[in-house]
C-alpha cells in the first residue's frame, strides 16, 4: 500500500521495489534501486523519510520519525528483518542487524555495523566504521575502512534479488552483485 497523508504522497522512484504488504505513508522519498521488503512499514507522518540508492529494508521492519527528527538513510544501506529505526540517521555503506533497534535522533556513521538485537539509544552517535552491539549499545570493535566493499556488495546483491532473481525489472541497470564478499 502506497499512501497520502495530509496532502503528501510517497515519492518513489521508478527503478525501486515495494514488496506486497508493505506499506509506504506519507512524507517518503526513496531513491533508485531501492527495495523495501514483504510487511514492511514506513510511515511518514510527523515528519519526513528519506532512503537512499540501493537500500534494502527487509521483512517485517519499521520504519518511523518523531516530530523533531525525520528518519534519513543513506545509500548502500541494508537493514534486517524485523529492524526498528524511529527518527533517527544512517549513513551510507551500513548494516543495521536483524531485530536491532536505532532510537530518536541517534546517528550510525558510515560503514558502521550494529549487531542483531543491539538497542541504539536516543541521541547516541555510532562513530564511522564501528560495530556496535548490545543492550545499549556499545563500540566493541572497528571495521576496517577497507571492509566497506562487504556492504555495498550486500546492498548490491540485494538489488539483484528483486530485480532479476525476482524477474520484478532485470534490465533496470545500475550496478550489479559480482560475487564479492558481503557482510
Amino acid at each position: 500500500m502506497i499512501k497520502e497523508f495530509e496532502g503528501n504522497k510517497p515519492i518513489i522512484d521508478e527503478k525501486t521495489y515495494i514488496a506486497d504488504g508493505a506499506q509506504i505513508v506519507g512524507k517518503v522519498t526513496i531513491k533508485e534501486y531501492s527495495s523495501i521488503w514483504f510487511n514492511t512499514v514506513v510511515r511518514g507522518d510527523v515528519n519526513y523519510i528519506e532512503i537512499g540508492r540501493y537500500t534494502n529494508i527487509q521483512d517485517n521492519s519499521v520504519v518511523h520519525v518523531a516530530d523533531e527528527y525525520p528518519a534519513i538513510i543513506g545509500d548502500y544501506v541494508t537493514i534486517g528483518h524485523n529492524a526498528t529505526v524511529h527518527a533517527c540517521k544512517i549513513e551510507g555503506h551500513c548494516l543495521i542487524g536483524m531485530g536491532a533497534i536505532i532510537m530518536d535522533g541517534a546517528v550510525i556513521g558510515r560503514g558502521s555495523i550494529i549487531a542483531a538485537g543491539a538497542v541504539v539509544t536516543n541521541n547516541q552517535k555510532i562513530p564511522p566504521f564501528s560495530v556496535a552491539a548490545g543492550i545499549p549499545a556499545k563500540v566493541i570493535k572497528t571495521v576496517p575502512e577497507e571492509d566497506i566493499i562487504k556492504i555495498h556488495s550486500q546492498a548490491l546483491k540485494y538489488k539483484d534479488v528483486w530485480s532479476i532473481r525476482y524477474g520484478i525489472m532485470p534490465d533496470c541497470g545500475g550496478e550489479s552483485y559480482d560475487g564479492g564478499e558481503i557482510v
